[in-house]
């Protein structure tokens, strides 16, 4: 390491020691460490967090039974499937596995190590894997957003009757027809929605939400 002058060893000195507070302030005021969250009374928050965690999880594993060999390889060998050789954009491309890994260990460290209650927009401001395994249930699972499929020379949502004309956000087209939507798209749309709902009123209001 190079050589630093006084004026450097101080500023150095100051951020060891805001960092040796910090973690003494997240041990003693915070509760902040491995399980010490896991307590009868929070299970409010547990309950919280519940839904994005099991949202990442369902996308890791989705990810990890699509590709077993390269997550078993960490990504360095694809194994003998010739469709990994191809071009494969989408959520079970094999560029995601990073994405992956990552969501997954803040997913593992964020429900062992921290307050659960923060796990949404923890993940949400962190990773998006978290958004791209909705994406992918809505495209796979929903017959409505299959029946908007641009058609060349014709608008995305021509065929789509919605009773605005004009209107090409597939996901206003989803809840102006909700009523035929999948399961699985009510879920999806419901939990976003009641989130940023909820988020919007409550936090803005100086009430507890996270």
């Amino acid at each position: 390491m190079w050589p630093l002058n006084p004026s450097q060893k101080e500023v150095l000195r100051f951020a060891v020691s805001c960092r040796a507070l910090t973690l003494m302030l997240q041990d003693v005021y915070w509760n902040v460490g491995f399980l010490r969250y896991y307590e009868l009374k929070q299970i409010p928050n547990f309950l919280l967090a519940a839904p994005v965690t099991v949202l990442v999880s369902c996308a890791t594993w989705t990810y990890v039974t699509t590709h077993p060999w390269l997550c078993l390889t960490l990504g360095l060998q694809r194994g003998k499937n010739k469709t990994l050789e191809k071009p494969n954009p989408g959520f079970h491309s094999p560029q995601v596995f990073v994405y992956m890994v990552h969501a997954s260990v803040l997913l593992l460290f964020g429900g062992l190590c921290m307050h659960v209650q923060v796990l949404t927009r923890f993940l949400g401001s962190s990773t998006p894997f978290m958004y791209w395994f909705p994406a992918y249930l809505l495209q796979n699972q929903e017959p409505l957003l299959r029946s908007l499929e641009k058609i060349p020379g014709k608008p995305l949502m021509e065929d789509f009757t919605l009773g605005q004309k004009g209107l090409r956000n597939p996901i206003m087209g989803l809840l102006y027809n909700w009523k035929t939507c999948s399961p699985v798209t009510r879920c999806i749309l419901g939990y976003f929605l009641t989130y940023w709902l909820l988020g919007l009123l409550l936090h803005c209001n100086f009430l507890p939400w996270t």
